[in-house]
């Protein structure tokens, strides 16, 4: 008998890193997908007896003719995003791992796949481009058989690697639907608007300075990224799923993953917009507005003057409001006890030649004082 938690989500935390040059009309992104099973036991159970202290392996590579039936399925989902992007090849590396530890067993799943990406360039000329970028979104639904040294091998099914690793167990847990939760989904990462990314472009390269250290640039580069915890784009907390299934003893089927995160580089100044259905990248190698006569070497220059002028400011806005309070205090006249009211008296004595001047004042509280007690 099984008892789910919750409904079961169709979704896998993905990692995205991807570099897009001026020049190049090819990309390849690295995406990584990654999961954490973990099979609870209790003491005594035959599971337990079975994977305590169990470790196990697989791991395979696969590109060329291995990856032919990947890159159809890539880009039957590019097709219904949509996206412009054609996938003309892929590489992929997989590697899954079982620890069985005393109270449960754990499985970790890493899965990195590198198309190769075209057509993603809708139009460019005088150093400017406008570039698909619905492609950060690729997921795949279905089984995704690739050709191993294991034979044929579904990577988008985390139980395939049960199968081989513990297939006694894995044929016990048929029931547990979140086994088989595909891995190929970066859904979240498109999901996001990029209009809610953060955009900051980097400029150390082509500073005059930056020769002699020996990192240099002919343009700016824009990073994009998202999956930072922020107020508006919320707390980062990890995915959990999980089934609960009654054998000789009751078993917990737990998944764990982090939020989807991912970096885009892009060479040149960068702006998002819509293009009907499609979300694009609007890239210029110059800046981009009417003001493109402001050199890129002179940002530094430009952001020291304008620190220096805020501490201006800052001290103007002091000198003002000290100024204010001086004169304030003036109008005031003098606070506090008037001398004319205080009486003094001498309270040391001399010894030999020598004199100590010291003496104390006290406050006159007869009447010829006026002041008011």
């Amino acid at each position: 008998m099984i008892f789910v938690t919750g409904l079961v989500p169709f979704a896998s935390a993905a990692q995205l890193d991807a570099s897009i040059l001026y020049e190049d009309q090819v990309v390849e992104p690295s995406f990584e997908f990654l999961r954490i099973i973990y099979i609870e036991y209790p003491e005594g159970g035959e599971i337990a007896q079975q994977l305590r202290g169990d470790m196990d392996t697989i791991s395979f590579d696969a590109e060329g003719d291995d990856t032919i039936k990947l890159v159809t399925l890539l880009n039957e989902n590019l097709e219904s995003i949509p996206s412009n992007a054609k996938v003309t090849d892929a590489k992929l590396k997989y590697q899954a791992t079982l620890h069985g530890n005393p109270s449960s067993a754990v499985i970790e799943y890493k899965l990195q796949i590198v198309p190769t990406i075209t057509n993603h360039i809708f139009h460019q000329e005088d150093q400017k481009s406008t570039i698909d970028a619905n492609w950060r979104g690729i997921l795949i639904e279905g089984p995704a058989i690739i050709q191993t040294q294991y034979g044929e091998f579904d990577i988008n099914n985390p139980r395939s690697a049960l199968e081989l690793m513990i297939p006694d167990i894995s044929e016990k847990l048929q029931g547990v639907e979140i086994l088989e939760i595909p891995l190929i989904d970066a859904g979240g990462i498109k999901e996001l608007p990029l209009s809610r990314w953060h955009s900051l472009f980097d400029n150390t390269a082509i500073l005059p300075g930056a020769i002699e250290y020996k990192y240099t640039g002919k343009n700016v580069i824009t990073h994009y990224s998202m999956g930072e915890c922020t107020i508006i784009i919320g707390v980062c907390n990890d995915r959990e799923w999980m089934e609960e299934v009654d054998l000789d003893k009751q078993y917990t089927i737990r998944i764990i993953e982090s939020r989807d995160d991912a970096v885009i580089a892009i060479e040149g100044y960068v702006d998002s917009t819509y293009v009907g259905e499609l979300e694009v990248f609007h890239t210029s190698l110059k800046k981009l507005g009417e003001n493109e006569a402001f050199r890129e070497d002179q940002f530094l220059v430009v952001a020291l003057y304008g620190m220096a002028m805020l501490g201006v400011i800052g001290a103007v806005a002091m000198f003002v409001l000290s100024n204010k309070k001086l004169k304030r205090d003036k109008t005031q006249g003098q606070t506090g006890i008037d001398p004319a009211h205080l009486r003094s008296y001498e309270t040391s004595g001399s010894s030999g030649s020598y004199k100590t001047n010291r003496g104390e004042s006290y406050l006159i509280t007869d009447g010829k004082s006026k002041m008011p007690l």
